[in-house]
């Protein structure tokens, strides 16, 4: 098999970074505007939405050790392509809806899947294929800093649509962008043929038992689950947290948009300390510096609130290439996307069960105190089990599932 020319590689890896953009900003900050009351919410109840956001977050986590046993045996353009389309379905379908279960059916069926095929869980398995340990660094640097434009680039534009044109006109224009991204992705992106990186690594089928019995993935995982589950509770209570402070909406809001920008020196970096420094520790100490953030939301001065989002947005900033780059240093080959799918599918499922978990305690004590403390100590533990899996030696597993 003749191999792929490197600058093609990198043209391909540019593409599926815009794809991956416009996915985030047109179907996941995009829904985040879509649902206030200054657009479906105005129309529709806020319990309905919220539903409708949880099944979204279920399906398009949910879906991934699917998506990623796919990619392994389809490559990536049939999933963009498709994931891309979906999305512009969903969104021209939210626009029409006239009853509440019209957002929960369409937020599940269409926005979720969709999601699930276009964010970076297939780009992290195009990348491992594409990028042998050489220039894997850069090609996932590439990807987060472009990704991470989406909530810079569409929470403005999605907030300036809705206010001139209103809500449902909003969701045709996200359609046409969605539609364009899909068309890219058929034109750019390789097909199942493409020959893997000349310099590419493999490991043998693991069996899911040789995975249950792997103690570095296990410890990894579960530090991936605690950590994305703490992280989801962070965004979705946060604004709360600090009008509970007594700060007002647009401060808040204006600091939140301040911190998606400070997370890309973050995404850039990491890849790159990783080659230098033992990548699981940076890891670990990213997540401890998200538990940093989450005690310092408890002030209710100007100077922890600023602390806290400039040091979360650094941090989760980091973690995004970081995991990529551990699992692709032990697990590389033609089932990456299978081992990663599992694994991001119980981290979304404990990102859509702990922010009401937190809603809870929070209605039990009254205040947002002990949550956060309680969030901070999961980080704790996440920290301490990713670490955990560094120190852990341990070789693939063959073809038998059988280890060391």
């Amino acid at each position: 098999m003749v191999t792929t020319p490197l600058p093609w590689r990198w043209t391909w890896i540019l593409a599926l970074s815009g794809g991956v953009a416009v996915a985030f900003g047109a179907v996941f900050y995009a829904l985040s505007v879509l649902v206030t009351d200054e657009a479906a919410g105005g129309e529709f109840s806020t319990t309905a939405l919220s539903v409708a956001y949880s099944g979204f977050v279920v399906t398009s986590g949910g879906l991934a050790w699917l998506v990623g046993r796919v990619a392994d045996r389809r490559g990536i353009r049939p999933l963009a392509t498709a994931g891309a389309a979906l999305g512009a379905i969903g969104m021209l379908s939210l626009g029409r809806m006239t009853a509440p279960w019209h957002a929960v059916v369409v937020a599940t069926f269409l926005l979720g899947p969709a999601g699930a095929l276009t964010f970076y869980e297939v780009a992290f398995v195009a990348v491992d294929r594409w990028f042998g340990p050489r220039h894997r660094p850069r090609a996932l640097a590439t990807l987060t800093v472009v990704g991470g434009l989406a909530g810079p680039v569409f929470l403005p534009l999605t907030g300036a649509l809705v206010e001139e044109v209103g809500w449902r006109t909003t969701t045709v224009v996200l359609a046409v962008i969605l539609g364009a991204s899909a068309l890219l992705a058929a034109t750019v992106l390789p097909g199942r043929g493409a020959a893997p990186s000349p310099d590419h690594t493999a490991c043998p089928h693991p069996s899911w038992r040789s995975l249950a019995r792997d103690r570095r993935f296990v410890l990894f995982t579960t530090s991936t689950v605690l950590l994305f589950g703490a992280i989801q509770a962070i965004f979705f209570h946060r604004v709360a947290v600090f009008e509970d402070g007594g700060f007002s909406l647009q401060v808040v809001t204006a600091w939140a948009a301040a911190s998606s920008v400070l997370s890309l020196p973050g995404r850039w970096i990491g890849p790159f300390l990783a080659e230098r420094v033992d990548a699981t520790r940076l890891y670990a100490s990213a997540t401890a510096f998200i538990g940093v953030a989450a005690l310092t939301a408890l002030g209710d001065s100007v100077w922890p609130m600023a602390v806290h989002f400039i040091v979360f947005g650094v941090a989760f900033g980091a973690t995004l290439p970081l995991r990529a780059a551990v699992m692709a240093r032990w697990y590389s080959g033609g089932h990456y996307g299978r081992i990663m799918g599992t694994q991001w599918t119980m981290a979304a499922l404990a990102g859509a069960a702990f922010p009401g978990v937190v809603g809870w305690l929070r209605d039990v004590t009254g205040s947002y105190r002990w949550p956060l403390v309680v969030v901070a100590a999961i980080l704790a533990a996440a920290a301490v089990a990713g670490a955990l899996a560094g120190t852990v030696d341990r070789r693939p597993p063959d073809r038998a599932g059988r280890g060391p």
